[in-house]
């Protein structure tokens, strides 16, 4: 019996999480700090304007070591995790490919050994990247006079606005992050996709423009 086998950090442990939310009233127009004298129309134009925002900022859920060469170590047709040989933390790299380990990635493979009979492996030993984003919109309420409820709201929009991105999925496949056919006992070489991203999380910098008639 071997009770603290996958004992680990869960699959969706955020370690650390924060979320801001806001809403600006911009001081613009009349009543306001800036402009506060000015005409109907420069007021109709800046006056009234709001910007709100959305932060986001947590850091990396954690990934499982990879997978044996299938070597059914507890149970026929159910693989283990491979086994660490050495202290081994993660080393994002963006280039020339973007990597989990792209600081030393032989040595990092080579750092896993198959699990022996009746290991499962380790499991969710690391951390990948963190994720931000920042959302923020910009928008206004006209009157459009004659009938206080007929207004006019424009409205526009940035998700991601700073653009960053971060890496998130990563090669699944064989050699993507599966160990070949024992690294550390073999002195092996990584295949050239070992430990590679495939995507970011979220997605990239999209904005968009809306207006919506109240009667």
């Amino acid at each position: 019996i071997r009770p603290d086998d996958f004992y680990a950090n869960s699959g969706f442990d955020l370690r650390h999480q924060i979320n801001v939310n806001a809403l600006f009233q911009l001081p613009f127009g009349r009543g306001h700090r800036v402009g506060g004298g000015m005409n109907g129309v420069a007021d109709a134009i800046l006056g009234g304007w709001q910007l709100s925002g959305i932060y986001r900022w947590n850091t990396g859920l954690p990934t499982n070591a990879p997978i044996d060469d299938a070597r059914w170590a507890t149970n026929w047709q159910v693989q283990s995790f491979g086994v660490l040989t050495r202290p081994l933390e993660p080393c994002v790299t963006k280039s020339p490919t973007p990597k989990l380990f792209g600081c030393d990635t032989k040595g990092a493979y080579q750092s896993f050994r198959n699990p022996y009979p009746g290991e499962s492996g380790m499991r969710n030993i690391f951390r990948l990247p963190g994720y931000v984003g920042l959302d923020m919109g910009l928008n206004k309420s006209f009157n459009l006079g004659g009938n206080e409820n007929r207004r006019l709201e424009v409205r526009w929009e940035a998700f991601n606005v700073t653009n960053t991105q971060r890496f998130g999925a990563r090669d699944t496949s064989r050699s993507g992050y599966g160990i070949a056919v024992d690294p550390a006992v073999r002195n092996l070489n990584p295949p050239s996709n070992w430990s590679n991203f495939t995507g970011i999380q979220g997605a990239p910098r999209v904005m968009q423009i809306g207006a919506r008639f109240t009667f």
